[in-house]
């Protein structure tokens, strides 16, 4: 028995009729077409596209599309990822089901590639999720007018909800393909601000993804950011390019710019393609009346990401020396009874100017002193040696590191922070719903209170609501506590460890 899972929104999002649909899927394209600059066009391997009634998006969406129209005849298979807007669950949702049916036809789902996705651990199937979800239904007649009703074509269609961005891109990874794969990234931008709010919130947010700035999105710049930033993270990896196609809200649609939504459409490339000049005349962003405003987009290799690119090289040169600060400031507190001075001659600039972190140790997997700094407020080098020797000799869980337990079983780390940033939300369940599992870093604080958990913690406690009620606990709050004062940041950290440099024989080297 084949089961094939029923259109949820035409006649609503999109005309339920077959020719009005057609009709209304064919003008979107074909002005988006119009639109573009003359020439070579290189094909993207990834697009993405909004997700609302085509009144409001479609004519943005057609921008994403119309970029992939030559794979007709190539693709095979193309992977829709998008967030879950009707139900809150732990991880990746897939429905069971063999085809996703529009009013233009159905389309096969690609089964041998949902059991690859269904082989990692945050993979489940969970057809309530599906079964009202607008945010990959709207793509498909798309796909179907673009590539042909009847072509041979898989889709992979992914709900995204409670994990991890990187979880994402482990999926994604695992899609990756060839020229055969197209990869659609399905995500509407800020929701329900007032117009001139929403386009400063939206343009942060071109600025963000041109700089694949996977670690800064969060869901109040894009309902799909976790889709959004695992993409990023895949297309960092691969050093890709990235265009930014178009940008509006539905203010500009329906005139009312008291609340609206935001919308774009980029296009991620693989880096080998010859790129148009977006400054060009015609080309799309400014075609389609972008109320941004200069938007065309990065056609640059990738630089890292923001906080992250950089740390990650920065680890990358002098993670061995950061490590050996730290190690040296203990040996050094053991000696001496005070942390390790820096000799700015002895060290890289790179570890000269002013970062914070913390510092970890653990006593045969078990925590044995964690100390650190939440804000950048000396230069890194010496912040590495204060924390280190604060975490050995000063963390008041814990008695003073002993000479004896210099050995194998004692384990070193460095995490590095980004800036705080403001955690918005409206109440506990917000919170909790909004917390991404394994990547962020919370600091919680009511008055005087306030407590931080590294993301680190999430090995330990999983679950977002057992992480903010420990994280509570840890603020001196009860774990049960809440009050309307409240208040949250975000950060993420980038790391190192000493098993990094020599798992054995670590305190001799």
């Amino acid at each position: 028995m084949t089961l094939i899972r029923p259109p949820a929104i035409a006649g609503t999002f999109y005309p339920a009729a077959p020719d009005q649909l057609q009709s209304e899927i064919d003008g979107l394209i074909h002005a988006a077409v119009e639109a573009e600059t003359k020439g070579d066009a290189p094909i993207p391997k990834a697009i993405i596209v909004p997700h609302a009634g085509l009144m409001f998006s479609g004519a943005i969406a057609g921008l994403g599309f119309a970029t992939v129209r030559a794979l007709k005849g190539i693709v095979k298979r193309i992977v829709i990822i998008g967030p879950a807007h009707r139900m809150a669950f732990q991880g990746i949702a897939l429905a069971k089901a063999d085809g996703f049916a529009t009013p233009l036809g159905d389309l096969r789902c690609d089964l041998a590639a949902l059991q690859t996705a269904l082989a990692l651990p945050q993979v489940q199937v969970l057809d309530d999720a599906h079964r009202m979800e607008h945010g990959l239904e709207i793509e498909l007649p798309f796909i179907q007018r673009l590539f042909g009703e009847d072509a041979d074509i898989g889709i992979v269609p992914l709900l995204v909800s409670r994990c991890a961005a990187r979880q994402v891109h482990e999926v994604i990874e695992a899609l990756w393909g060839g020229p055969e794969t197209l990869i659609v990234i399905s995500s509407d931008l800020s929701h329900f601000h007032d117009y001139d709010t929403a386009q400063r919130m939206d343009d942060h947010t071109r600025q963000m993804i041109e700089r694949f700035d996977a670690e800064s999105i969060d869901t109040n710049d894009a309902c799909g950011a976790l889709p959004v930033a695992g993409m990023l993270m895949s297309a960092r990896k691969r050093s890709m390019r990235i265009k930014t196609l178009g940008m509006r809200n539905s203010g500009d649609v329906t005139g009312d710019k008291s609340r609206v939504v935001g919308y774009g459409a980029w296009a991620i490339y693989t880096g080998t393609e010859k790129m148009r000049d977006p400054n060009a005349a015609g080309n799309a962003s400014a075609s389609t009346g972008d109320p941004a405003g200069g938007t065309g987009g990065s056609t640059g290799k990738s630089t890292g990401g923001g906080f992250v690119g950089a740390t990650e090289q920065l680890l990358t040169d002098q993670g061995a020396a950061m490590i050996d600060l730290a190690r040296r400031s203990i040996l050094h507190g053991i000696a001496h009874g005070r942390p390790l001075e820096v000799d700015p001659s002895t060290v890289s600039p790179a570890l000269l100017a002013q970062g914070a972190c913390f510092v970890t140790l653990k006593k045969a997997g078990q925590l044995r002193g964690c100390i650190g700094s939440v804000m950048a407020h000396r230069d890194l080098a010496n912040d590495i040696c204060i924390n280190a020797f604060k975490a050995g000799f000063g963390d008041p869980r814990f008695p003073q590191l002993q000479e004896n337990e210099l050995n194998d079983d004692l384990e070193l780390s460095i995490s590095v922070l980004s800036p705080p940033r403001d955690f918005p939300f409206e109440n506990e369940a917000d919170l909790i719903a909004k917390l991404t599992p394994f990547e962020d870093g919370i600091i919680l604080s009511d008055g005087n209170r306030r407590g931080l958990f590294l993301p680190q913690v999430w090995e330990q406690l999983p679950e977002p609501a057992a992480f903010l009620a420990h994280l509570k606990r840890k603020a001196g709050l009860s774990m049960d506590y809440w009050s309307d004062h409240m208040r949250a940041q975000r950060f993420v950290t980038r790391g190192i460890s000493g098993t990094d440099i020599a798992p054995t024989g670590f305190w001799n080297t």
